[in-house]
């Protein structure tokens, strides 16, 4: 028999909280491998000032990101945020800050929930929350979305029929489900370098050289937000925090 597509809990929970302010916007991250902050202050469209911490993060080497994005940024303008190289970022980092930078004029703050049910037989359910409403749910098999001809590895061909709200939305969703996939990944010791994982060379910020050359596990970085009775940035109060960054 072919299996139900499974739902959550358990499996992954990712939230992103935006904070508009007078001339900055704020955003935040935090799923079971990740927590990362970022600021962009702007004037006139531009990128005039960028703060970023990462919180907690798999890789020794993923703080130095923090510092790459603000020195990559800083100048930009807003509607040019998402043209730079991803592959030379850390992933979590550069899609927080295209999402604020596209959030850059909002006045009100936003939260989105993204979870991905644990798979079975390769089937899960993806379902995205805009400040606690549903507004997307996807059934997977695979990268397939069930009942449509549409793959999330051909997202960028078939967003353009979305609204731009809509197509946001998908890409939130989408990178929550190929994050999920870390869920059952066995980690190397925290002596192994990420260098050694030849197969994920040139991927992002960590996996460059040379930093990948000395990278290795950070400890205790991995949470399970399913099985802790605790969510994603619970502890966090967007609007002190970044009037501090």
């Amino acid at each position: 028999m072919t299996p139900a597509f499974p739902t959550y809990p358990s499996g992954l929970h990712r939230r992103i909280m935006l904070q508009p302010g007078d001339g900055w916007i704020g955003g935040a991250l935090e799923d079971d491998m990740h927590r990362f902050h970022i600021r962009l202050d702007h004037a006139e469209g531009r990128v005039t000032r960028v703060a970023a911490k990462a919180v907690r993060h798999p890789w020794s080497a993923c703080p130095g990101a923090t510092h790459f994005i603000a020195k990559e940024l800083i100048g930009e303008l807003l509607a040019d945020v998402g043209a730079r190289d991803p592959a030379q970022h850390c992933t979590h980092l550069y899609d927080l800050a295209i999402l604020a930078a596209a959030h850059a004029d909002d006045t009100a703050p936003m939260r989105f929930d993204m979870t991905v049910a644990d798979r079975v037989e390769d089937r899960t359910t993806a379902t995205l929350y805009e400040s606690g409403i549903e507004t997307l749910r996807w059934q997977l098999d695979g990268t397939a979305i069930a009942g449509t001809t549409r793959d999330l590895r051909r997202l960028s061909q078939w967003k353009r029929e979305l609204s731009p709200q809509e197509a946001e939305g998908a890409t939130l969703l989408r990178r929550a489900v190929f994050v999920s996939g870390a869920r059952a990944y066995v980690a190397p010791s925290l002596e192994q370098t990420a260098a050694l994982n030849q197969g994920r060379m040139g991927v992002c910020f960590n996996y460059q050289l040379p930093q990948a050359e000395s990278s290795t596990r950070t400890p205790n970085w991995h949470r399970d937000f399913s099985q802790s009775g605790h969510q994603p940035l619970e502890d966090f109060d967007p609007a002190s925090a970044f009037a501090a960054m």
